[in-house]
This record gives structure tokens, sequence and C-alpha cells, in this order.
């Protein structure tokens, strides 16, 4: 336990000295000997945990994904939920431009997929309640992978620079969209939460 430890924080030294080089330079030209000086380990050391920077890089993400669904464990409206998703990326823009140019849009839109999922689902069933209805449960999972794949392109599209941003009118407009779409949706296929009736699947 203790050794595991040990490793995760050697692991975590070495991506925030990433990080921190990547808000100043291109991933390709940052190099193991300049991240292992920035933290103070050898490059034995980075080897032993990682195979290259690539490596290293992928396994920020995966590290910023479980940060990403902790934070938004009491986030249930979608003005939270956007607000919530775009101040981590105005927050951390330099590091996924560099992502992005490195790896192209694959990686990132992975990254923004597995994070993003619950918290979508978490607004929906937010809304669920509010309306006092529920979804069939094959619509809501398409209803969840839609918004999120919408999401997720919207922000792969601000961080490659093909998107214009502004903070107030994109938490104004998608907010609008979810609630509509999730109001509509409630309206026309959902049930009362006190019925007892089967909800019917969808084809």
């Amino acid at each position: 336990m203790k050794y595991e430890a040990a490793s995760l924080r050697t692991k975590r030294a070495l991506a925030e000295s990433l990080k921190k080089l990547m808000r100043r330079k291109a991933l390709s030209k940052i190099t193991v000997t300049e991240i292992v000086a920035d933290c103070g380990v050898n490059r034995k050391t980075f080897y032993y945990h990682f195979e290259d920077i690539y490596d290293l890089l992928r396994w920020i993400f995966e590290e910023e994904a479980v940060k990403i669904i902790h934070g938004y464990y009491d986030v249930d409206e979608p003005e939270e939920a956007i607000g919530f998703t775009l101040d981590y990326v105005s927050e951390n823009l330099a590091m996924l431009k560099n992502a992005y140019d490195a790896f192209g849009s694959v990686e990132l839109e992975n990254f923004f997929l597995s994070s993003l999922n619950g918290l979508t689902r978490q607004v929906v069933e937010k809304g669920e309640r509010r309306v006092g209805k529920r979804l069939p449960e094959s619509l809501k999972d398409y209803l969840c992978e839609f918004l999120t794949e919408a999401t997720s392109g919207m922000l792969l599209s601000y961080i490659s620079g093909t998107f214009p941003f502004d903070r107030q009118k994109t938490i104004a407009f998608v907010s609008l969209i979810v609630r509509t779409a999730i109001k509509g949706l409630l309206d026309e296929q959902g049930i009362p939460e006190d019925s007892a009736a089967i909800l019917p699947e969808q084809n």
C-alpha cells in the first residue's frame, strides 16, 4: 500500500511537470529530461512509470476524467453542468490545445465522452424528477449519448479554434437546448413515476 501511494505521488509529480511545460511550449518540443528536472526525479524513474511522454499525457487525461466526475457529484442543473465543463476547459486550455495538436481529436473526444456521460445522465435524471415522469431506458440512453456527443463536439471545436467562445451565451443557449429536449421527450414519451405501467422500449 505504501509503495502504491508513493508510485501515485511520483506519477502525479511527473504529470504536474508536464502540464506546466505544456503551458509554455508544444508537446513535440518537450523532452523527458525537462520533465524529470522539473519534478526532481531521474529518467529511470520516468521510464519505470511511463513508456514515453505521450503515455504520460494519456494517464493525465485518465486522472483528469476522474477529477471531473468527482467534481460534478452535486451538479444537476444544465447551467451548472455547462458552466462546470466550460470552466475546466478554460482553465486547462493551453494543455488541451497542445494535446489536440499532438493527438488530433480522437484522444480528446474519448476523454470528453468518458468524462461527460455521467454528467449528462445526471442532468437528464434531474429533469425526470422535476417533471415527475421517466423515460424508457433505451430512449434515455440515446438522449444522454446524443447530448454528450454534441457537447464534446462543441468543446473540441472551441479547443481547435473553429468555434467562437462566449461563456454566458454558450451556457444560456446550451441550457435552453438541453431543457427543451428533456422536457419535450418527457411530455411525449414519459410516464408518471407513480404509474405501475411498464415503459415500452424504443426500437
